[in-house]
């Protein structure tokens, strides 16, 4: 078995040195073989950490989905070198989504994409039932991975919780992320999840205090789960120094986000501090004029072409919000990637 044939023997050093010459290639060999497997192992769990893109989902001027700036907008996140992405979340208006539309349109992201970026399908339903289908048409479709926010319900019970999740995890064998989507989903519940789903891959923290809760996960994780954020990368920083696997934010920014945690990675932690602090207006005008923003740069940046919410109730920037986007965006635009 490869296990026997593999295994590395104990060597003392002295014995090494010694050594017929016929023996040190054989021992050698086998100690490039351990080293390129646990590298391998190690890359294959960093291909799930970074910026994986909450997608915005455009819609035209009569609120019909927009097949073709959701494409591009598969493309824009491509050429940004973002790490994933994920469709259609909560920030993509996946409440406002028939589920012909959900079906019809993670395929085509799956497609527009092409194995470029790993994406992740959201699979969240009002039961598990729903979610379970949706997992089971995802990895149909080729997908990398599943996206599962709590059920949109609202329900807020543990068990009831931990049965909807291990649900959908056991009709599909992807790669799964469990965001928090309502205070019932804590994070003595989520460390739980990691227990019990071996295929949950990243934890999406949104609850009030996000930075503690990535500082605790990366303690009492058993297993190394992902610490991921959201909250619009306000605290990307803060967390990556907590030892975060990276953030789910919206789509407008995610090449600069991008950039952000790559001099991060790369050790050139003062020139990811200086972007990230020129970054951070737009978090923090995010957090008041919510998902219109992202649609609003998209829009700027030749991505969509309407600004259009089904939720219309958030949809509104009045100029004094445009007028400081504009300022956010000449500090940003020699940064862009695309």
């Amino acid at each position: 078995m490869l296990t026997h044939q593999c295994a590395a023997p104990t060597i003392p050093g002295s014995y090494l040195s010694s050594a017929p010459s016929d023996i040190l290639p054989l021992a050698m060999n086998r100690r490039a073989f351990l080293a390129s497997l646990a590298a391998a192992v190690n890359a294959k769990e960093k291909s799930w950490e970074g910026i994986f893109v909450i997608m915005q989902t455009p819609f035209l001027d009569n609120f019909e989905l927009d097949e073709a700036s959701l494409r591009r907008e598969c493309d824009f996140l491509v050429r940004g070198r973002v790490h994933g992405m994920v469709w259609p979340a909560g920030a993509g208006e996946s409440v406002s989504l028939s589920p012909a539309e959900r079906r019809q349109h993670s395929q085509t992201v799956v497609k527009e994409v092409n194995g470029r970026l790993p994406v992740l399908i959201g699979v969240h339903g009002a039961n598990k039932y729903e979610a379970m289908d949706y997992a089971k048409y995802a990895e149909k479709i080729g997908a990398d991975g599943l996206h599962a926010l709590g059920p949109t319900s609202g329900v807020t019970d543990g068990e009831i919780l931990t049965d909807y999740f291990t649900s959908i995890a056991s009709v599909s064998k992807l790669p799964m992320c469990v965001q928090v989507t309502n205070g019932g989903m804590t994070t003595d519940l989520l460390l739980k999840l990691a227990d019990k789903i071996p295929t949950l891959r990243i934890l999406k923290l949104e609850n009030s205090d996000v930075p503690h809760d990535v500082t605790r996960v990366v303690r009492e994780r058993k297993r190394p789960v992902i610490a991921s954020t959201g909250g619009g990368a306000m605290y990307l920083y803060n967390e990556m120094e907590r030892g975060s696997g990276g953030t789910m934010a919206g789509a407008g920014l995610a090449d600069i986000q991008a950039e952000i945690w790559d001099l991060f990675q790369a050790g050139q932690k003062k020139e990811s501090r200086d972007l990230f602090l020129k970054f951070l207006p737009s978090a923090v005008l995010e957090r008041r004029t919510s998902y219109i923003l992202m649609k609003e740069i998209l829009r700027r940046r030749g991505v969509f072409t309407t600004t259009k919410m089904r939720n219309t109730s958030r949809n509104f920037m009045d100029a004094g919000d445009l007028k400081e986007l504009d300022l956010i965006l000449e500090t940003l635009k020699p940064h862009y990637r695309v």
